[in-house]
C-alpha cells in the first residue's frame, strides 16, 4: 500500500481497506497515536462477539525471541478474533517483522511508533507491503479546532472566536491531553452559557505559563518591583529563572519586530498578524503600548543584554536568580 497522507488518515480510519491486516501508527503526537490505534483496534474487531487484544512491548521481546511471530501465528483460544498491539521500541526487530508479514496475517497487527523519519525501516516496511499501511499522526490546528467545537457543541456551551483561539494557544500538541483539558474546562464552567478567558486561565494548562507571561509584561511595562515579586513567586513554584529569561527574550523580540514595522510603515497591524502564537486580545493593548514606549532602537539594544543574561544563567545555575534580578533592574533603568 502507498503511505497514507496526514490529510487522508481520518478517511482511512472510517473505511480502511479490507485487505489491510497490519498498520503502523506513528508521529510526535503520542495522544493522537494512541487514539487512532484504539480506533483501529475497534475496526479490526468489528463483527466479532468478542476479540482478544494482546499488547506487546520491549519487555515481552526481551523475555522471548520471536514473540511477535508466535502471537501473529497463534489463533485466539477464547475469542472470535485477535488483535496484537505493539509499542515500537529498540527491541522490535524490523527483519523479524518483515518475515512475519510476508503473507497477510490472520491476526491483525497495530504498531504504535514515535516520530519516525522517512528512511525508518518500520515506515518503509509498512508503506511498501500490499496488505499494510502507515498512518502519520501530526497535531494540526484544524484538528484541535474541531476537537473544541465538538466538545462545546456536545455540552451545549458557547465560546466566541477570540476565546477559542486563546484556548487553542493554551493547549499542547498532544491530542489526548488537549481533550482532557477541554473536558476539564467544560466541567469547571458547567452552568454557564458562555466560556470566557478567565475560565481558561483558571483551569487549563500549566499555571506557570500564565505566571511567566505576567512576568514578561511586568518587565516590558516598567514595573520592576512587580516583576521581581513575580520572579520570586516563579522560583518558589519551581519554575527556573532560565525559563522566565528565555520567555522575556522572545517577548522583547516580538516587541522589536512590531516597533520596527511601525517605524518603517507607520502601522503595526501587519506585523502583529504575523506573530505566532498571536497576541491574545486581553494583552494586545499592553503589547502595543510597551512596543511604542520602548521603540525600535531601545528594544534592539535590550536584546543582547537579555541574551547575555540567559547565557550566564545557563552557565551558572546557582546564580541564575541573581542574573535574572539584575537584568530586570538593568532594563528598568534604560
Amino acid at each position: 500500500m502507498v503511505a497514507v497522507k496526514s490529510s487522508g488518515v481520518s478517511r482511512f480510519l472510517k473505511s480502511p481497506d479490507p485487505a489491510c491486516r497490519a498498520v503502523l501508527v506513528y508521529g510526535p503526537d503520542t495522544g493522537l497515536v494512541s487514539e487512532r490505534a484504539a480506533a483501529l483496534q475497534k475496526r479490526f474487531a468489528e463483527g466479532a462477539e468478542e476479540a482478544e487484544v494482546v499488547r506487546l512491548d520491549d519487555r515481552d521481546f526481551a523475555e522471548m525471541d520471536g514473540r511477535l511471530s508466535v502471537e501473529l501465528g497463534t489463533m485466539p483460544m477464547f475469542a472470535d478474533r485477535k488483535v496484537v498491539r505493539v509499542a515500537a521500541g529498540a527491541r522490535l526487530n524490523p527483519d523479524e517483522l518483515k518475515a512475519a508479514l510476508a503473507e497477510p496475517p490472520e491476526t491483525a497487527l497495530i504498531v504504535e511508533g514515535g516520530n519516525l523519519k522517512p528512511d525508518s525501516a518500520l515506515r518503509k516496511l509498512f508503506e511498501k507491503l500490499p496488505h499494510a499501511a502507515a498512518l502519520p499522526c501530526y497535531a494540526e490546528e484544524k484538528n484541535l479546532g474541531a476537537l473544541i467545537d465538538e466538545a462545546f457543541a456536545a455540552a451545549k456551551m458557547n465560546i466566541d472566536r477570540e476565546t477559542r483561539t486563546y484556548l487553542m494557544n493554551r493547549l499542547g500538541a498532544d491530542q489526548a491531553l488537549s481533550r482532557s483539558e477541554i473536558d476539564k474546562l467544560i466541567l469547571y464552567a458547567a452552568g454557564k452559557d458562555r466560556v470566557g478567558p478567565d475560565d481558561i486561565d483558571a483551569v487549563v494548562g500549566d499555571s506557570a505559563e500564565v505566571a511567566v507571561e505576567n512576568f514578561v509584561y511586568l518587565v516590558s511595562g516598567g514595573d520592576s518591583r512587580g516583576a521581581l515579586r513575580q520572579l520570586g513567586r516563579l522560583a518558589g513554584a519551581g519554575t527556573p529563572p532560565q525559563v522566565a529569561l528565555a520567555a522575556l527574550g522572545r517577548h522583547f523580540m516580538k516587541l522589536h519586530m512590531v516597533a520596527a514595522a511601525e517605524a518603517a510603515n507607520g502601522s503595526a497591524d501587519a506585523a502583529l498578524r504575523k506573530i505566532r502564537p498571536p497576541i491574545h486580545f486581553k494583552r494586545r493593548d499592553a503589547f502595543l503600548r510597551d512596543s511604542r514606549h520602548w521603540g525600535s532602537h531601545r528594544l534592539q539594544a535590550a536584546l543582547p543584554r537579555i541574551q547575555d543574561a540567559v547565557m550566564k544563567a545557563r552557565l551558572s545555575p546557582a546564580l541564575e536568580q541573581a542574573h535574572a534580578e539584575r537584568l530586570v533592574l538593568a532594563l528598568r533603568s534604560r
